[in-house]
């Protein structure tokens, strides 16, 4: 079975090896993603920020932060959505490796990680995530280019839009992104 995923993957996990840069690392939510999570989005909620990278044994992983809650999907395969809520989170950890970023959380007595995030998508995301949750600094920080934040914000944007099509993103959202980026 290893093979398949290897023949599946192969691209991405070369390229992940090799360069040390994940190529789906800041990529726009995929159609399968939003259908996956947005039922599991509370309508009081929003959302903050995401990230995507890799699980061990379980291949593609997505988090994402809404204003109460942190949603884990760890595989395109499995329709399976773990929720924590932000109280239940006990610590929390950003480490610049030699394959992006890899985050890790402690939750309700399990722990989770995902690597190979971006480090702007990762910057961003453990900046949002260290404002409700107890979090270490990050290890080995990256300066972010203004570049690098407009393209944050309209990924997050565009995130939230597709996840909660029914609640209108207003310029308050967009600009709670914006704020959540500049400041990373």
């Amino acid at each position: 079975m290893a093979w398949l995923d290897f023949l599946k993957n192969g691209n991405e996990l070369t390229e992940l090896l090799i360069e040390g840069t994940n190529p789906y690392g800041n990529c726009l939510l995929k159609q399968v993603d939003v259908d996956t999570l947005r039922d599991h989005i509370a309508p009081e909620d929003q959302v903050l920020a995401y990230v995507l990278g890799r699980v061990t044994l379980a291949g593609r992983g997505l988090w994402v932060l809404t204003d109460s809650q942190l949603l884990i999907s760890e595989s395109d395969s499995d329709k399976r959505v773990h929720a924590y809520k932000l109280q239940d989170i006990s610590a929390a950890e950003c480490v610049k490796g030699k394959y992006g970023y890899t985050l890790r959380i402690v939750g309700m007595g399990q722990q989770r990680s995902v690597y190979g995030a971006s480090a702007q998508f990762a910057t961003v995301f453990y900046r949002a995530l260290a404002q409700k949750a107890p979090c270490t600094p990050i290890h080995k920080p990256t300066a972010l280019h203004a570049s690098d934040l407009a393209e944050v914000v309209q990924h997050f944007g565009d995130a939230a839009l597709r996840l909660q099509p029914m609640k209108a993103m207003n310029s308050q959202a967009v600009a709670r992104i914006s704020e959540l980026a500049h400041a990373a």
